[in-house]
């Protein structure tokens, strides 16, 4: 019988190996792909995916936890930039690439961080916040609406970056748009 530390090494490897299938799975079939294949793919038990990821929603948290933490990073660096829309316009891309990695995964992404409880919630709630800092100081330099609340702007990137996989447009261009759109006139 193997010792704790095969035992968990064994673990850690299941789990490397269902990340990587379940972004692959992702990538190709969008969040509502069935973890049954992922399992099966993974050469494990439904009842090992569960071990790990007990819910949809944890396996996706796992899956985007560092980009999330990256795009807070990204808006909080950026929010020095003595062109903040530009700073805008690039951390809504990169939003919107992460955003459209999956099909479905803003609406999930969403639906779950809206759940206090949710493991998503701090770290979007988070991300969301160094966002907003970005769209109001594109405001405060004249380049952006001042009616236009940041919730606003992060709902279009979202439907910016749901839209992309869809109309097999480029995030990147959608989303210039999106600011575009916002412009003062």
């Amino acid at each position: 019988m193997p010792g704790p530390l095969a035992r968990r090494a064994d673990a850690r490897h299941n789990r490397e190996k269902l990340l990587e299938i379940a972004d692959a799975t992702f990538r190709r079939d969008g969040v509502k792909a069935s973890l049954a294949e992922i399992a099966r793919t993974c050469g494990i038990a439904i009842g090992t995916l569960y071990k790990h990821f007990p819910t949809r929603e944890a396996l996706l948290q796992a899956l985007i936890h560092d980009r999330v933490t990256s795009l807070q990073e990204n808006a909080e660096r950026l929010a020095d930039s003595d062109m903040p829309c530009e700073a805008l316009i690039e951390w809504l891309q990169e939003f919107g690439r992460c955003a459209s990695a999956y099909r479905g995964l803003a609406e999930s992404i969403l639906a779950a961080a809206a759940v206090e409880e949710s493991d998503l919630n701090a770290g979007v709630e988070t991300m969301r916040a160094a966002a907003g800092v970005l769209v109001v100081k594109a405001q405060k330099a004249g380049t952006i609406r001042l009616d236009v609340s940041p919730a606003e702007v992060f709902a279009l990137a979202c439907g910016a970056g749901t839209a992309s996989p869809y109309a097999t447009a480029d995030p990147d261009r959608l989303l210039r748009l999106v600011v575009e759109g916002l412009a003062t006139r």
